[in-house]
């Protein structure tokens, strides 16, 4: 007996000497660019590991601060850490994913006790609440013009939105006028006419025109506060390189410290870490304006003038389900935003309920990485921009595919398929794409320049360069984990997945094969350049591809000089709206003129401020 006994002791000391086993939690929260997820590794109780990914995260924000929030939640083994500096979405995803994550694991941490800070009252000419990228301007165009100026911002830096945008619309700048001279090809009355058609004239034909007429002295206004521009050497998206050049782009990467700057020099009070709450009537026409400040403690600002640019109401679930419909938000790849609390405080006061507006702009996966960090890369980005044949769930066509052309316009198209829709394409187009010699894959890049694709003169191509086979695979093995796609061996196994009837997929797989080889599309009129590919002989890789909501635009009613209107179109006295609070820019869709959205943060804003501090003096 005591041979085996020993044996079994000997086995037990062996146990308890081998390392501990490793366990990893996981939670994904919504960030700025998308999904964010955390993973905690954990051995003994311990975290061992913190993991954060989310690939559509801003790489000068969000990229920074996944891992420099990772490093402090593993060194402090809580969640309970700061926030990233001017990365408020990315980190308001993390911390809460890394909250949840230590409760799965079983490891409990107190939330630290945060002391009430002491109640503060104080008073100016012009409050800006929310200093994103319309908000910034806001207040240094308010204080350039005189006035004492406030803002409240709940995160810890400048630009919000801004920082993740990359340039703005403009017509007859002094950028144009360099490269076209006074023969821009286009001017104001057209593009006044161009984005009021695109509303079905339901928008506010005096705020467009404004947006228009005030774009140029924009432009200039940024130019003088040393933030570098340049005018876009071609347009971004392919509809559009028969029009003149209107997209005014970043050329630095950090704009808003500039505006810093600016804002430090007119003695700007900033209020970071401060969450405006309500909004209430003084009674002597002035208005306050009552925050949670960092510390718990209140803040009433009392002002003459409030002007509004908190943004929208994107990380508004019930808001924008109210505006996409149950079924769509549940389909559709939203990016987060703001939670819509800036509307409310003048929806409160009497303000119009503005039309609300979902900013859809292009079609993707929802898988974005795989545990090892890695993304889909090369199969997405061939289906999703490749006039190839789309279907909706039905297995029916039910769009032109050059609509790709325009990713606002695409985007619409499959919205209004339920938010979601599928590419398919076959073994020999794929082969196609994979060939070394063919010159062109036919699929589109929109932003084409940072792709680094070059033709053979070395300028940028919109077009993709051949791809690696191998990879494109590893990228469906990834789509088929996810559920976002398969590699169907036939057309039977592709209606299964898409879950439509057979033979209404094969009738349109065989009526789109005939205009292919026709070169004439008899139901859309598809281009005959477009009429590239046929779907005829397997494997068939079939994509799903989820419309995707970069924000939401819309809340309230103004004038062109950007005061807020009640219900019965009269001024609220002191009460200005900016940027994504307004509506009457983009009615129904979003506009698809490249750089509109910043263009009209900047220049709302730009002009609120004058506004504002103009009222005030008076």
């Amino acid at each position: 007996m005591k041979k085996p006994l020993s044996l079994v002791l000997c086995a037990l000391l062996m146990l308890c000497a081998l390392p501990a086993l490793a366990e990893t939690y996981s939670v994904t929260e919504s960030g700025f660019g998308g999904d964010v997820t955390l993973t905690l590794t954990v051995e003994d109780g311990e975290v061992t590991n913190v993991e954060i990914v989310g690939l559509s995260e801003t790489a000068d924000l969000g990229g920074k601060a996944m891992p420099a929030l990772a490093e402090a939640i593993l060194e402090a083994q809580s969640p309970y850490v700061d926030a990233y500096t001017g990365a408020t979405m990315t980190s308001t995803a993390e911390l809460p994913a890394a909250e949840k994550a230590f409760a799965e694991a079983g490891i409990a941490v107190e939330a630290p006790e945060v002391e009430k800070g002491e109640d503060e009252t104080t008073s100016c000419d012009v409050v800006v609440v929310g200093m994103g990228a319309s908000g910034t301007f806001a207040a240094v165009s308010a204080a350039e013009n005189g006035a004492k100026v406030i803002g409240i911002e709940m995160s810890q830096g400048l630009g919000g939105m801004g920082n993740a945008a990359q340039g703005m619309f403009a017509i007859d700048s002094v950028l144009q006028k360099e490269k076209y001279g006074d023969d821009l090809g286009s001017d104001q009355e057209y593009w006044f006419n161009h984005i009021y058609d695109r509303t079905q004239f339901l928008g506010n034909a005096q705020l467009i025109r404004t947006l228009v007429g005030e774009s140029a002295d924009t432009v200039q206004y940024v130019l003088d506060h040393d933030i570098a521009m340049f005018l876009s050497p071609q347009p971004q998206q392919i509809a559009h390189f028969d029009e003149t050049i209107v997209y005014h782009r970043w050329n630095d990467t950090q704009p808003f410290v500039h505006m810093a700057e600016y804002l430090e020099k007119n003695a700007v009070d900033i209020r970071y870490g401060t969450h405006a709450d309500k909004l209430e009537p003084a009674g002597d026409g002035t208005w306050n304006v009552i925050c949670t400040k960092e510390d718990n403690g209140t803040l009433t600002v009392n002002a003459k003038a409030v002007i509004m640019s908190t943004g929208s109401f994107a990380g508004n679930e019930e808001m924008m389900r109210e505006t996409l419909g149950d079924d769509v938000y549940e389909a559709a790849f939203v990016i987060g935003g703001m939670d819509g609390t800036g509307l409310q405080m003048l929806y409160d006061n009497g303000a119009a309920k503005g039309e609300l507006l979902t900013m859809n702009h292009g079609v993707g996966p929802k898988a974005a990485s795989t545990p090892d960090g890695g993304g889909i890369k090369v199969a997405t980005q061939l289906t999703m921009n490749t006039p190839c044949l789309w279907v909706n769930r039905q297995g029916k066509r039910f769009m032109n595919e050059d609509l790709l052309k325009d990713t606002v316009e695409f985007s619409s198209a499959v919205l209004a398929q339920g938010g979601y829709a599928y590419t398919i394409v076959d073994e020999a187009t794929v082969n196609r794409w994979a060939d070394d010699s063919y010159e062109n894959t036919g699929s589109w890049i929109h932003y084409w320049d940072h792709n680094g694709i070059l033709d053979e003169d070395g300028n940028h191509t919109i077009y993709h360069a051949p791809i690696s086979k191998e990879d494109f695979l590893a990228d469906f093995e990834i789509l088929a984990e996810t559920g976002d796609g398969i590699v169907a061996q036939t057309i039977e196994e592709a209606a299964a997945f898409i879950g439509c009837d057979v033979e209404t997929l094969k009738t349109t797989v065989e009526n789109y094969n005939s205009y292919v080889k026709a070169g004439k599309d008899e139901e859309f009129f598809k281009s005959a350049e477009s009429l590239l590919w046929t779907v005829e002989e397997g494997p068939f890789y079939v994509t799903k591809g989820y419309n995707a909501v970069l924000g939401a635009l819309g809340g309230v009613n103004v004038t062109e000089k950007l005061e807020v209107l009640t219900g019965a179109d009269e001024i609220m006295p002191g009460l200005y709206a900016t940027g994504n609070n307004l509506s009457g820019i983009s009615v129904a869709a979003y506009q698809n003129v490249e750089g509109v959205g910043l263009s009209t943060a900047l220049t709302t804003g730009r002009l609120a401020g004058q506004f504002a501090a103009e009222y005030a003096a008076e």
